[in-house]
C-alpha cells in the first residue's frame, strides 16, 4: 500500500495517541530537560511545539505540574537518573561490539567491513533510546554519493507508525517535520514495505497530513530527483529493494506492554524501562528541590533595625555592603527602631533526612527499572564477599540476557537484508546468510586482572602457552595462535607447553597444539 492519499488524514493517526503521548513524556524524562517537564506536567499551552501536554488533572499530581508564581524564579531540581539509566542498558548490551561470524569465507570479509565501528555506535546509540522509549528501529539506507556501500541507520520511535501481523513487523511509516510554524506543518515521510520504499512530502497542519507536494521541492529531499532506481508515482517517489524484504527491523525494548495491549498495532512495542517510575522519578526530583530550598532558607540571617543600613531616602529603600549580606532590616510596630537588638536566625539544613530519601528512592527506581542497586555503584554499607557482590548484580545480568533475546534474530535478520542489498544494487556478489551473532561482555575486560590470572594459571602448571594467547585474543584464527605462540618459544618468553594429559595418560603430545588431538598411544606389542 502506497502512503497516504487523504488530506484529512490525521498524523499522526489518532488511535496510537495515547502510545505516541507516552513516548513524549519517556522522551522528556530521558532529555532531562526542566523547561520540557514543566511544559507536560502544566496545563498551560506549551512552550515548544514538540512537547505535548499531558492529561488535563496531571498539575495537581506532579512536582513538575506546580505553577510558579510570577515573579518568583523556578528553583526546581531536576536528576538526570532517566538518563542515566538508559546509558547503562546501551552499555549493558553493547560495551563491545558484538562478533558477527558468517559460514563463508567472502562474506565474512565483506561483514566487517559493513559492520564496523560506525555500525557499533549506532547499536549502541539504538539501545539507549530502546531502553528510554520502549524500542527502536533500524533501517538499510545507501547513497553512492555519499559511501560505496549500504549501512545501517536508527530512527527513533516517537517519529514512526509501525504496521505488525502475528507480532511481525509488515510495513513501518517513518516521518520528520521538513517546515513548522503556527498553523502550518510540512512532513516527509518514508515508507517502508517489502520490496519497496516510498517517499512523499505532505504540506498540512498541526492535526492533519494535508496534501501531497512536489518531492524535489526540499532541501532535505532534493537527492530523491537524482537517485539511482527511482520510479514516480504522482508526486510521491518509489525505491525498488529486495523483493519480500523490508529495509527496516524493531527492536522493542523489554515485552510484553503493559499499558497498550488494548491498542491495534501497539501491543508488540514493548515497554520502557521508565514504566511505572515516572511518578518516582518526579518525586526523587521533589526531594533534591527540597534540600535545595532548605539550602537556600539555611542562609544565616541577622535581624538588625533599619537605622543601621544605609538609607536612601523615604520610599527609596536601603542597601548594605556584600560584606553586611546576612543583615535584614527591620522596623518595629512601635517604630522604636533602637529598642530592638540584633538578632541571629539560621534556620536546620535537613541534610541527612533528605539523602536517605533519596537515597532510597534511586534504588526503588533502579530496581523496578530491572537492575541491580550495584550496577549504579549503590551498596547497603555492609561488608559482602565477592560471590553475594556477583549474586546482587545478577539482575542487571538477568535483564541484559532478556533484552539480547530481542537483539539477536532481528538483528540477524536485517544484517542478511543488508548483505542482499550490498549484493545487487553494489554489486559485490556476496551470498547472503544470517550471521551467528555473539554479544560480548558486559563490561571490557581488565588487561591487569587478566593477566594476573594468566600467570597464576601458569604458576599452577594449569595453562599452556597456546591457551593463553587465545584467552588473550579470542578473535584469532587457530593459525594466528600458532604463529605467536611460536614466536613466543622463539623469544625465549616461554619454553614448551605442559604436556596434554588426556584421563590421566600421557596422550605422547608435549608442547602441542590445544586446538589439536593428541597423538593416538602406539598399538601394544603382539605376542
Amino acid at each position: 500500500m502506497p502512503l497516504p492519499s487523504d488530506p484529512l488524514q490525521a498524523w499522526p493517526p489518532k488511535h496510537l495517541e495515547p502510545v505516541f503521548s507516552k513516548i513524549n513524556e519517556w522522551g522528556i524524562w530521558y532529555a532531562g530537560q526542566p523547561d520540557k517537564l514543566a511544559d507536560f506536567y502544566s496545563r498551560s499551552r506549551p512552550a515548544f511545539p514538540e512537547v505535548q501536554p499531558g492529561p488535563k488533572d496531571t498539575a495537581a499530581r506532579w512536582f513538575w505540574g506546580e505553577h510558579v508564581p510570577d515573579g518568583q524564579r523556578r528553583a526546581k531540581l531536576h536528576v538526570p537518573l532517566a538518563a542515566d539509566i538508559a546509558q547503562t542498558s546501551a552499555r549493558l548490551l553493547f560495551s563491545e561490539p558484538p562478533t558477527l561470524t558468517a559460514t563463508d569465507k567472502d562474506t565474512q570479509a565483506r561483514l566487517d567491513e559493513l559492520i564496523d565501528d560506525g555500525a557499533h555506535a549506532e547499536f549502541l546509540a539504538a539501545a539507549e533510546v530502546a531502553a528510554a522509549k520502549s524500542g527502536t528501529y533500524l533501517r538499510i539506507v545507501w547513497d553512492k554519493t555519499l559511501r560505496p556501500r549500504p549501512w545501517i541507520a536508527r530512527v527513533d520511535p516517537g517519529t514512526a507508525v509501525p504496521e505488525f501481523r502475528w507480532g511481525v513487523l509488515t510495513a513501518v511509516t517513518f516521518w520528520r517535520i521538513l517546515e513548522r510554524n503556527s498553523q502550518r506543518v510540512v512532513r516527509y515521510l518514508e515508507r517502508h514495505e517489502p520490496g519497496v520504499i516510498w517517499h512523499g512530502v505532505y504540506d498540512g497542519t498541526l492535526d492533519q497530513l494535508g496534501d501531497p507536494v512536489d518531492v524535489g521541492g526540499w532541501a532535505d529531499t532534493s537527492w530523491l530527483t537524482s537517485m539511482e532506481g527511482v520510479s514516480w508515482t504522482g508526486k510521491a517517489a518509489a525505491i525498488t529493494t529486495v523483493p519480500g524484504r523490508l529495509t527496516a527491523a524493531y527492536i522493542p525494548n523489554v515485552t510484553p506492554t503493559r499499558i497498550w495491549a488494548d491498542i491495534p498495532g501497539a501491543g508488540d512495542l514493548g515497554r520502557s524501562d521508565y514504566d511505572s517510575t515516572e511518578g518516582l522519578l518526579d518525586s526523587l526530583d521533589e526531594t533534591w528541590s527540597s534540600l535545595m530550598r532548605d539550602l537556600r532558607l539555611g542562609v544565616a540571617r541577622v535581624f538588625v533595625p533599619q537605622q543601621y543600613l544605609t538609607s536612601h531616602g523615604p520610599g527609596k529603600g536601603a542597601t548594605w555592603e556584600a560584606a553586611r549580606e546576612i543583615l535584614v532590616g527591620l522596623e518595629t510596630l512601635s517604630g522604636d527602631d533602637q529598642a530592638m537588638q540584633m538578632h541571629t536566625f539560621q534556620p536546620d539544613i535537613r541534610v541527612e533526612q533528605h539523602l536517605r530519601i533519596a537515597d532510597q528512592m534511586t534504588r526503588t527506581i533502579v530496581e523496578t527499572a530491572g537492575y541491580s542497586a550495584q550496577t549504579f555503584g549503590m551498596s547497603d554499607g555492609t561488608a559482602v564477599t565477592a560471590t553475594e557482590v556477583g549474586a546482587r548484580k545478577q539482575e542487571s545480568d538477568i535483564g541484559r540476557d532478556s533484552k539480547i533475546i530481542h537483539w539477536r534474530p532481528e538483528l540477524g535478520t536485517l544484517i542478511e537484508t543488508l548483505l542482499i542489498v550490498d549484493a545487487t544494487i553494489f554489486g559485490t556478489g556476496v551470498t547472503p546468510e544470517v550471521p551467528q551473532i555473539d554479544f560480548g561482555d558486559t563490561v571490557s575486560v581488565d588487561p591487569e586482572k587478566q593477566a594476573r590470572t594468566l600467570q597464576l594459571l601458569e604458576a599452577a602448571q594449569s595453562i599452556s602457552t597456546w591457551m593463553k594467547v587465545k584467552t588473550l585474543h579470542p578473535d584469532w584464527e587457530d593459525t594466528e595462535v600458532r604463529k605467536e605462540v611460536d614466536r613466543i618459544q622463539q623469544a625465549g618468553g616461554a619454553g614448551e607447553d605442559p604436556e596434554i594429559v588426556i584421563g590421566g595418560l600421557n596422550g605422547g603430545r608435549t608442547g602441542g597444539d590445544p586446538g589439536q588431538p593428541p597423538d593416538p598411544p602406539a598399538d601394544p606389542p603382539q605376542e
